[in-house]
């Protein structure tokens, strides 16, 4: 148990996330009251000082002048991360980096007019990350950068399909997703769920009318887990409210190789998709039995091969880092095998287990963890191997929360490409530079308010929320899509 005594919560969220970073496998308890003391941190935070004491260790910061609350939170996390580090002889590679999208920082740098070397060196000396972090994200930054640029994003909006089902439900999953097996009456579900999908998709179709659309990305769940029937209609909907042909990328996640046959395939091709994913996770068979694929690693490659016979000539495969048992080895027989495959693109994940998961509950009981120097050398596997076949990393995000079968570190998921393979979808979602309208159960909407690509600082951004639970949107689309509407307007209002 690690104890914060702070007089004040309002930087509770940045100083709780450091000292996690720091602490992965402790809990944190975070009192609003502030004491000196030799086994916990004591923070004190007036109008323009900073103290923190870390048992003997002393740090503290004063503002000639008072500071604005972002100018201030940094110096709070920087001063933070000294003390943290001088207590625990460490240096994390991030360094006072907690969010998901640290990219972010070198894209507005750079878009803002400053070159790759201006923006390595600001990460480094504003967030203390190492030289690796710094110069990784930069590179990456640097190519979705190309690809914003590429789609026009500042005139165009997105669009997102969830489709809530799934095969099976894989046991280390935590997403609002119905197995298909198991649930009664599952046909007239997927009928309701089209149905009121139809409705929301009507809706969007009309709003904007005026604008180029850049992306469609229909997501889940597995949205090939629908019948032949319901994803037919699906594309269908999908063709008569939005201009299809006018999209740069128009994405399905065909995901497990259990829910794609020939006719799907063709019902995609036919709707115009032009990217899908065949997703894995991993090539070792015992695996997949332990968390609930009812797939082997030989019906992924003929799904491959299928979907290839299908004129499909873009395609994802995703790995996970982690998966409990496997080992560096059984990550490198993954990577070379869908390496045998020539994917376009590939993404690695570090499994993170939820709370909600029948994985975490098999995992305490069992007791088996992987040691984070498993999961980093399994991530440094995929880096090395992507640039050795001319993959380049083209999107990533750190995890939120603490690494599940790591021993708690937060570790990066990151996207491979092969040149002009990058997912246009998969960057606007990341970078959060343009609208997204998201439709269906659980979908979030995120408007970006006009973008000056020459201007610094931070996308000014306004979510809305669908309702997550599959019967509860069904139920209430009619004031999903009301809420849009009064969203909308009021972004527009407030222009």
């Amino acid at each position: 148990m690690i104890d914060i005594y702070c007089n004040n919560n309002a930087f509770e969220y940045d100083i709780r996330a450091l000292t996690m970073a720091f602490f992965p496998h402790d809990n944190i308890d975070y009192h609003i009251a502030y004491k000196p003391c030799d086994t916990g941190i004591g923070i004190m935070l007036s109008e323009k000082d900073i103290q923190i004491n870390v048992s003997d260790v002393h740090e503290s910061f004063h503002f000639e002048h008072v500071a604005e609350r972002g100018p201030y939170r940094d110096e709070l996390k920087r001063s933070l991360y000294r003390a943290l580090s001088a207590y625990t002889k460490r240096k994390l590679p991030w360094g006072t980096l907690t969010g998901v999208r640290p990219c972010k920082i070198p894209m507005n740098i750079m878009l803002s007019g400053n070159d790759k070397d201006t923006a390595v060196e600001y990460i480094k000396n504003a967030y203390y990350c190492s030289d690796d972090k710094a110069g990784f994200c930069t590179d990456i930054a640097e190519r979705e950068i190309g690809v914003l640029k590429k789609a026009g994003f500042g005139d165009g909006y997105s669009i997102y399909i969830g489709i809530p089902f799934c095969p099976t439900v894989c046991n280390y999953c935590s997403f609002s997703s119905l197995s298909l097996r198991g649930t009664e009456n599952a046909d007239e579900l997927m009928r309701m769920y089209i149905e009121a999908l139809r409705k929301e998709c009507e809706y969007a179709g009309g709003i904007y009318v005026d604008r180029q659309l850049t992306s469609i990305y229909i997501g889940g769940g597995t949205p090939t887990a629908l019948s032949e029937r319901y994803l037919s209609e699906l594309m269908d909907m999908i063709r008569n409210n939005f201009n299809t042909d006018s999209a740069l990328e128009f994405c399905v996640e065909a995901g497990r190789p259990d829910s794609i046959d020939k006719k799907k395939l063709e019902i995609l091709k036919n709707a115009g998709v032009d990217r899908i994913s065949v997703n894995p996770q991993t090539m070792k068979d015992e695996t997949l039995t332990l968390i609930g694929r009812k797939h082997t690693s030989d019906d992924v490659i003929r799904a491959f091969y299928m979907a290839r016979e299908s004129g499909f000539d873009n395609i994802n495969m995703d790995l996970i880092a982690g998966l409990s048992g496997e080992t560096v080895d059984d990550f490198d027989y993954t990577l070379e095998r869908i390496g045998k495959l020539l994917p376009e693109s590939f993404t690695v994940h570090s499994l993170v287990v939820k709370r909600a998961s029948e994985y975490r509950k098999l995992r305490e009981e069992s007791g088996i963890v992987h040691k984070d120097d498993v999961v980093s050398a399994m991530l440094n596997k995929a880096m090395k191997y992507a640039k050795e076949r001319d993959y380049n990393p083209y999107y990533m995000y750190r995890q939120k929360s603490k690494a599940g079968l790591s021993e708690g570190y937060v570790h990066e998921n990151v996207g491979y490409a092969l040149c002009g393979r990058e997912s246009v979808y998969n960057v606007m979602i990341m970078e959060e530079k343009q609208t997204i309208i998201a439709l269906g159960a659980g979908a979030q909407s995120k408007y970006v308010k006009p973008y000056d690509p020459h201007a610094a600082g931070r996308t000014e951004l306004v979510r809305n929320s669908n309702v997550k639970n599959v019967y509860e949107y069904i139920n209430r689309v009619d004031e999903m899509i009301e809420r849009k509407k009064r969203w909308l307007d009021e972004q527009t209002v407030s222009q």
